[in-house]
C-alpha cells in the first residue's frame, strides 16, 4: 500500500509536522520529534529535547530532509559539544529516518529517541477506537492506548510527572522491532530496520496522570553510547501510514527481515512434525533424584499414549539441575554414561526423540569456570558490575525458599571463551546420541554489556549479536537429522535455530493462575514468522482452566510442553485428565496434519461474528485454509465465518476448512 504519511521540519529544527492526505493525522502542539539522554558519570540521564534546540541548518534536497545541529542544550540549560545529523527520506513505502551522533563532549551520549512521533490524532477523531499493536512477547493488542498505557505508571521510580512510559526492550521481551496503531481503517507503522539487529527499545508514552487522552507518543530508542571523539551512525527507522491493519506492518517488517538477517535453516522433518515433548527433570535443583536414565524409555511410552513424541531432559548431569554451569558430567547415581547412551538409543528405537539440556547463558558462581574465567566472560552493567541472576528452588523446607540458593553471572556472548564452552558442551551431548542439543535462555537474558574487551568493543548494544555466531558454531556439530533449540522467542533466534521452548506472552492464555492475559495477540508474531516451531508454557497440572490453556496452544499451532508440576515424579501418566486432553488435541492435529505441520499460520479470515471468549488461529495448506477455534467459557459460542454459522461447545475446540 502507498504511504500516506508526510513529515516536515521547521527551519529552526525544533518542531516537526506529521500529516496524512485526507486524514486528521496531527502532531501534538509543542511536542518533540527526537530526544537524547547524556551521562557524565554522575548525572546519569541529562535530558535533551528537540523542542529546545536550534539547528545549524535544515535543508531539503529531492526526497531527503537533513537537519544538522552543531551543539545541544539540556532541559536544565547545560550546553554540550555534541553534533547531531538527522535525515528523513521519503519513499513509496514509507519515511526512512537516519541519525549520526558526533560527540566532542566529555559527557557520553547514551540514548537517542528518533523519530519521536508525538500524535494528538492518528487517523480517527474518536481516539478510543484506536488499537496499539506491539510485540510484547508474541504480540499484544491494546484498545484505546490513549488511556490503556497509563497502567505503566511507576508511582515514583520514574519521572511519571513528565510522562508515563511503557517500554519494551528488543529483542526480549519484544520479539520484533516494530509496532503500530490501527486507526480508522489505516495502520501507522514504526519499525527499526537494523540488519545487525542490535539492542533497542520500543517506547510508548502518555502525558502525566490526569492529562491522558489527547496525546500518544511512539518512538524507537537507540543506544549509541558515544563517548568523546566517537562518531556513531544509528540504524534506520521506517514510519509509514497506509490502508489496512497490522498485517501491513507485518508485511513491511518481514520484507526487511528477509532481505537482511532472516535466513532460517531447514529444520529436520521430525522437528516440523513434532507434536510435543515431556519436560523431564532427572535430578532436581536441590539434589533429589526424580528419575534415572533407565526410566526414559518408559516415560517416553507413557507420553506416546497421548501423542507426545519427544523427551526434553533436564538435570541429567552430576552437578544437578541449575547447578555447576557450564560444567556437565554424566551422573553415576543416575546410571552412568552407558546407561544414558542406551536409554537414548532405546527411546529412538521405540520411535521417539531425545533432547539434552544445557544452559546457554548462566555461569554458576561456585564453578571452577567462574573462578578461572568469570571476570573475562561475564556481562558487565553500566556501573561495571557483573550481571547476576539468583534462583530459589527448594524442596519442602523454608531456608532455600526464603533466603535463596543459587547465584549466577550472565555470560556475554561476544567472548571466544564462551563460544568454546558452548561448542564443547554440544559435542559432549551429541556423543550420547541425542537428537538435538538445547541451549536454554539464548532467546532471553539479552542485555547491554559494557566490557569493552569483548568482541562488541565500545558498543554495548551489539553484544547480543554474537549469539548467532555461537549458535552457528554449535550447529556445525550437527549430523543429519539432528537439531538445535533454545528457550524464548524473537525474530533473530527463530531464524537461527530449529525449535523454541516458548516462554513469553502468547505462549499461554493467563499471566497468573487466575489473571487473564488481556490483550495477548500471538498472531502478530505467528503471522510474520509462521515457520517458527515453538511450544506453549505453564500448564503444570490439572488446575482449573488447564483445558483452556491447552486449547489456546492448539489454535495457535504451539507444540505441547508437558511438565507436570514442573518435574513431579508421577509424570503424565499420573494426571489422567491432562493426558486425555492432550491425546484428544493431538489426534485432531493428526487429522489435519497438512495444516498444522505442513502448512503455515496466517491471519486472513477474521470471523464476522466472534464472541469475546473465542480464540482462533488460521492455517493455509494446499490451496485451502483451516480455521481452528477455542471457546474458554461455560456457554456455547456462536461464530459466523464467510456467512456460515458455527458453534463451539464450552471449553472445547473446533476445526473447519474454509
Amino acid at each position: 500500500m502507498k504511504n500516506k504519511l508526510i513529515f516536515s521540519v521547521n527551519q529552526k529544527g525544533n518542531a516537526a509536522t506529521w500529516r496524512a492526505e485526507g486524514l486528521p493525522t496531527k502532531e501534538t502542539a509543542g511536542g518533540d520529534f527526537w530526544r537524547m539522554m547524556t551521562d557524565d558519570g554522575y548525572y546519569r540521564e541529562m535530558l535533551i529535547y528537540s523542542s529546545q534546540q536550534t539547528a545549524k541548518s535544515v535543508t531539503v534536497a529531492g526526497d531527503t530532509t537533513t537537519i544538522v545541529y552543531d551543539g545541544l542544550v539540556s532541559t536544565d540549560g547545560r550546553r554540550f559539544d555534541i553534533g547531531l545529523t538527522l535525515t528523513a527520506q521519503e519513499g513509496p513505502d514509507g519515511l526512512t529516518f537516519g541519525a549520526v551522533v558526533d560527540n566532542h563532549d566529555k559527557a557520553r551520549v547514551n540514548e537517542l529517541e528518533y523519530p519521536y512521533v508525538d500524535f494528538s490524532t492518528v487517523c480517527d477523531m474518536d481516539r478510543a477506537r484506536d488499537v496499539l499493536i506491539r510485540p510484547n512477547g508474541l504480540g499484544e493488542q491494546l484498545e484505546d492506548p490513549w488511556h490503556a498505557l497509563m497502567s505503566a505508571h511507576t508511582e515514583y521510580m520514574s519521572a511519571d510527572y513528565l510522562e508515563v512510559k511503557s517500554t519494551l526492550r528488543y529483542p526480549r521481551p519484544a520479539s520484533m522491532a516494530w509496532m503500530g496503531v490501527e486507526s480508522a481503517g489505516h495502520f501507522f507503522y514504526l519499525g527499526r530496520h537494523d540488519p545487525r539487529t542490535r539492542a533497542c527499545c520500543l517506547l510508548c508514552a502518555l502525558p502525566p496522570r490526569g492529562e491522558e487522552g489527547e496525546r500518544l507518543a511512539l518512538a524507537m530508542c537507540h543506544y549509541p553510547f558515544a563517548k568523546r571523539g566517537e562518531t556513531v551512525e544509528l540504524p534506520p527507522v521506517v514510519a509509514a501510514l497506509s490502508e489496512g491493519d497490522f498485517r501491513e506492518g507485518s508485511r513491511r517488517y518481514r520484507a526487511f527481515a528477509d532481505s537482511t538477517f532472516y535466513h532460517p535453516h531447514p529444520a529436520p522433518k521430525w522437528v516440523t512434525e513434532m507434536r510435543g515433548w515431556q519436560r523431564i527433570i532427572l535430578r532436581h535443583q536441590y539434589g533429589e533424584i526424580f528419575w534415572k536414565y533407565e526410566d526414559l524409555p518408559r516415560l517416553y511410552l507413557e507420553g506416546k499414549e497421548s501423542g507426545l513424541d519427544t523427551l526434553l531432559v533436564f538435570g541429567w548431569w552430576k552437578g544437578r539441575f541449575d547447578n555447576g554451569y557450564p560444567h556437565y558430567e554424566v551422573d553415576e547415581e543416575l546410571g552412568g554414561a552407558d546407561a544414558l547412551r542406551n536409554a537414548i538409543a532405546e527411546v529412538q528405537r521405540l520411535g521417539g526423540r531425545v533432547i539434552l539440556y544445557n544452559n546457554g547463558i548462566l555461569i554458576d558462581k561456585q564453578s571452577d569456570f567462574y573462578k578461572k574465567h568469570g571476570h573475562e566472560v561475564a556481562n558487565i552493567d553500566i556501573d561495571g558490575n557483573e550481571m547476576e541472576d539468583h534462583y530459589k528452588f527448594e524442596n519442602n523446607g523454608t531456608v532455600l525458599r526464603n533466603y535463596g540458593y543459587k547465584s549466577f553471572v550472565r555470560a556475554c556472548q561476544a567472548t571466544q571463551e564462551w563460544q568454546d564452552v558452548m561448542v564443547r558442551n554440544g559435542r559432549m551431548k551429541l556423543s550420547f546420541g541425542a537428537d538435538a542439543i538445547f541451549y536454554d535462555q539464548l532467546g532471553s537474558s539479552i542485555t547491554l554489556c559494557f566490557n569493552e574487551k569483548h568482541k562488541h568493543g565500545p558498543r554495548p548494544d551489539d553484544s547480543a549479536v554474537y549469539r548467532i555466531e555461537n549458535i552457528d558454531a554449535c550447529r556445525a556439530l550437527l549430523g543429519e537429522g539432528q537439531a538445535i533449540g533454545t528457550e524464548c522467542t524473537n525474530d533473530i533466534i527463530s531464524g537461527a535455530i530449529d525449535f523454541i521452548h516458548g516462554c513469553e506472552r502468547g505462549c499461554y492464555l493467563k499471566d497468573k493462575l487466575h489473571d487473564t492475559a488481556n490483550g495477548i495477540f500471538p498472531a502478530m508474531f505467528r503471522h510474520t514468522f509462521p515457520e517458527t516451531v515453538m511450544t506453549n508454557r505453564r500448564v503444570h497440572d490439572c488446575r482449573e482452566g488447564f483445558r483452556d490453556e491447552l486449547n489456546f496452544a492448539f489454535v495457535n499451532g504451539h507444540r505441547f510442553d508437558v511438565s507436570v508440576y514442573r518435574g513431579r515424579k508421577i509424570g503424565i501418566k499420573g494426571v489422567s485428565e491432562y493426558a486425555a486432553h492432550i491425546k484428544k488435541l493431538n489426534a485432531l492435529k493428526d487429522r489435519y496434519a497438512d495444516f498444522f505441520f505442513g502448512g503455515r499460520f496466517i491471519y486472513d479470515t477474521v470471523p464476522e461474528t466472534l464472541s469475546g471468549h473465542v480464540y482462533f488461529g488460521e492455517f493455509a495448506a494446499n490451496g485451502q485454509h483451516l480455521l481452528a477455534l477455542a471457546n474458554d467459557k461455560d456457554v456455547e459460542a456462536v461464530v459466523k465465518v464467510s456467512g456460515k454459522i458455527h458453534t463451539v461447545p464450552p471449553h472445547e475446540v473446533a476445526c473447519m476448512i474454509l
